[in-house]
């Protein structure tokens, strides 16, 4: 994962030159090893949706509150920064991190940290009015999308 962020302040530092020991995400866990951490996280996340199918999750109204609540509940038990959106300042291992303008996954570019506030306003406009989708399928296949457009 590429972060644009020149301090390195969501990455362990290494000298390795093992793919899998580069660019791994600091985490509650600490793990150094992308591999690992990619199964640590595979298999806590799984069970936070569980949580979520079966309806543990965080309350809310489809909003940003709502998704930052999500991704807390999701991820919050690896990632410190779990809840916060990348145009924020979250603390990781004890200290203030700089706001990620720009990010990349392969070969997914996520939209720009800067305008990430817009973008998820946007993003929430089909879906602000429970009443539209009231009793079909269409909402969950929507948050999964939208889920997965975020994440990547």
């Amino acid at each position: 994962m590429s972060t644009g962020d020149p301090g390195r302040g969501y990455t362990y530092p290494t000298n390795s030159n093992d793919p899998d020991q580069q660019d791994v995400l600091r985490n509650r866990l600490d793990l150094r090893s992308r591999a690992a951490l990619n199964r640590a996280e595979y298999r806590i996340t799984s069970d936070r949706m569980i949580d979520i199918r079966l309806g543990s999750g965080p309350a809310g109204n489809f909003d940003a509150a709502h998704l930052k609540a999500i991704h807390q509940h999701l991820f919050g038990e690896i990632y410190e920064w779990a809840g916060h959106t990348r145009n924020e300042r979250p603390v990781v291992d004890g200290r203030p991190v700089e706001p990620i303008e720009f990010m990349t996954k392969g070969s997914t570019t996520f939209l720009p940290g800067s305008r990430l506030d817009r973008g998820l306003a946007e993003a929430f406009r089909p879906i602000r009015d429970p009443d539209v989708l009231k009793g079909s399928e269409l909402p969950r296949v929507l948050w999964r999308r939208f889920l997965s457009d975020l994440s990547g």
